[in-house]
């Protein structure tokens, strides 16, 4: 009898995380570049809109094999919350994606975890010292340089910086989610909980898809629903700070891609602006890991 292969068996955690965490990252940048591919002759709300429909049918056999008990969410009202972020993240970063070269809009969603400290402070009473904030200031300076604002501002990057202010709070949530829900859970209502917007406002701009789009949504849907699995995977087998490092390769596959397809050649300035926004990425995700170690042997030995 064939047993069913268990990873953990073959790999350790650790491991594990980090080939999970560099395949999110492969897998993003290809949606992102399919997304390019496909906005270019279908608006990109409808493209979103059916990104999310495409979702539901990747795990229809995984329903008609378990049941839908097997995606019963544990923590409703999280799950809510998360697909209504996700919602405008996704639209802002979809229409970002359609009019923003592939390196710019990578670089710029690697402000993330820049924007994540900052939405902790805000909503969750966190304490930042002087590090984090020096750390955040670089990371801004850094996305100063990527946007080019002397040059020019761009609708498209702004779309960029305000889906990943959104995208902070969906993984912040996402992060939380892993200790009640899991994975196929969190990645199934992710999708499910972005068709009412996606829908209403693919409804205004609606043109009937032929085969071959449709077959683009697909992919899109594919690669998409791939990158949060691996990502939540990736998450319950490490800390973010760890993982962190290894997502900053979709930077390169980004250049790669956009030269390739589009004939898109990075200027000087966009390096310098994403080794500022990695840098100071990577810092905070550090620094967190610290306190929160910190804060575990403090309660630890207080149990003591």
């Amino acid at each position: 009898m064939i047993k069913k292969l268990n990873i953990s068996s073959i790999m350790s955690p650790g491991i594990s995380a980090v080939l999970f965490m560099i395949l999110s990252g492969f897998f993003a940048s290809s949606m992102h570049c399919l997304i390019r591919f496909a906005t270019e002759d279908t608006h990109p709300f409808e493209v979103a809109f059916f990104r999310t429909v495409f979702v539901l049918l990747i795990f229809l056999p995984v329903v008609l094999k378990n049941g839908f008990k097997v995606l019963k969410p544990v923590n409703v009202k999280l799950q809510s919350f998360r697909a209504i972020i996700g919602s405008v993240a996704m639209c802002c970063m979809f229409y970002g994606l359609s009019i923003t070269e592939l390196a710019k809009a990578t670089a710029l969603m690697f402000t993330v975890p820049i924007f994540a400290t900052i939405l902790a402070i805000i909503f969750l009473k966190e304490i930042v010292g002087i590090r984090r904030w020096t750390a955040m200031l670089v990371g801004f300076l850094g996305a100063v340089i990527v946007l080019r604002p002397d040059i020019e501002l761009g609708f498209g990057p702004i779309l960029i910086l305000c889906g990943s202010v959104m995208w902070s709070g969906s993984v912040l949530m996402a992060k939380k989610l892993t200790l009640t829900d899991n994975t196929l859970t969190i990645t199934f209502w992710q999708a499910a909980g972005l068709i009412p917007v996606t829908f209403i406002l693919a409804t205004q701009v609606w043109q009937w898809p032929s085969l071959s789009q449709l077959f683009m949504f697909l992919l899109i849907a594919i690669a998409g629903t791939l990158t949060h699995w691996f990502l939540n995977e990736a998450l319950k087998r490490a800390e973010i700070s760890a993982l962190l490092p290894l997502d900053y390769l979709r930077l390169i596959w980004s250049v790669s891609l956009g030269y390739i397809f589009f004939s898109e050649m990075p200027p000087a300035g966009l390096w310098l602006g994403a080794a500022l926004i990695l840098g100071a990425s990577t810092y905070i995700g550090i620094r967190q890991s610290m306190k929160k170690k910190a804060e575990l042997n403090t309660n630890s030995n207080i149990s003591i």
